[in-house]
C-alpha cells in the first residue's frame, strides 16, 4: 500500500513538473515574440505576468514599456540561448531513465531568475506611466484594464 502512494506520489510530481517546464516554454516563446517584434504593423505583448496591465497602456505609453524592455538588458541575445539550452537540459532530463530531480530544479530555478528580471523591469515601467497619468488617463486605463480582464479565460471550475 505504501509502495502505491509513493509510486502515485512520484508521478503527480513528475506531472507538476512536466507542467511547469510547459509554462516556462511558453512564456519563452511569448516573450520571443514580442522581443522580435511580432507580425509588421502589430502591437507588441509581453506575457510576463503583467499581460493585461500592458495590453491596457496604449500609444507612446505603451511603447515606453517595451522599450524599458528592450533597454534592460533582459533577454538579450545570449539569454534566449541561455533559455534554449536550459529547455533542452529540461527535455533530457525528463526523458532520463532516472529522473534527476535536483538538476531539473535547478535549471527551473535560472529560468524563473532570468525571467524575474523581465518582469521586474516591466513593473516597474507600468508603474512609471501609471504614476505620470493624469486622474482621468487613471480612469481611462482603468477601464481599458477591466475591459483585458473580462476578455481573460475563465478560471476552471
Amino acid at each position: 500500500m505504501a509502495e502505491e502512494k509513493t509510486k502515485s506520489q512520484r508521478i503527480q510530481r513528475i506531472v507538476l513538473i512536466g507542467s511547469l517546464a510547459l509554462n516556462l516554454l511558453i512564456i519563452g516563446v511569448a516573450t520571443g515574440v514580442a522581443l522580435n517584434g511580432g507580425k509588421p504593423g502589430a502591437g507588441q505583448r509581453f506575457d510576463l505576468t503583467v499581460n493585461p496591465l500592458t495590453r491596457a497602456m496604449e500609444g507612446a505609453r505603451s511603447d515606453a514599456v517595451r522599450d524599458a524592455l528592450r533597454n534592460s538588458g533582459a533577454f538579450e541575445r545570449d539569454d534566449r540561448s541561455d533559455m534554449r539550452r536550459d529547455m533542452n537540459a529540461l527535455l533530457a532530463t525528463l526523458r532520463a531513465d532516472e529522473f534527476d530531480e535536483v538538476a531539473f530544479r535547478t535549471v527551473l530555478m535560472r529560468q524563473r531568475d532570468r525571467f524575474r528580471t523581465g518582469q521586474e523591469t516591466v513593473l516597474g515601467a507600468v508603474s512609471a506611466q501609471i504614476d505620470d497619468m493624469s486622474a482621468g488617463e487613471r480612469a481611462a486605463f482603468a477601464d481599458r484594464l477591466e475591459e483585458q480582464m473580462r476578455r481573460a479565460p475563465r478560471a476552471r471550475q
